[in-house]
């Protein structure tokens, strides 16, 4: 199994969707032999908990500075890294629901 690191797999602008996918994949939650098309619906129809999760957890990304949304919803890494040592100087991160 080859190691792939979140940054490299968003290191171009990804739609939303994709970019979900990717996360969950990355974090163990998509099992490996889910397809894209066969967890697609998770991120477009409200209510289904996965979709909702890593939705938040990718805003919550953008919020810390790792990652960076343009308008058309798409996610890509943030190139210059975050400081991981400073506190954020606006909101809080929201919490998970």
């Amino acid at each position: 199994m080859t190691s792939v690191l979140l940054r490299d797999s968003l290191g171009d602008w990804t739609d939303f969707d994709v970019a979900g996918y990717r996360l969950g994949e990355f974090l163990g939650v998509i099992p490996p032999e889910r397809s894209f098309g066969s967890v697609k619906g998770s991120f477009w129809i409200d209510g289904f908990p996965v979709g909702i999760m890593l939705d938040e957890m990718l805003e919550s990304m953008v919020t810390a500075g790792f990652l960076e949304k343009n308008d058309d919803l798409q996610y890509r890494w943030n190139p210059v890294q975050p400081d991981i040592d400073q506190p954020l100087d606006e909101k809080p991160l929201p919490p998970f629901t």
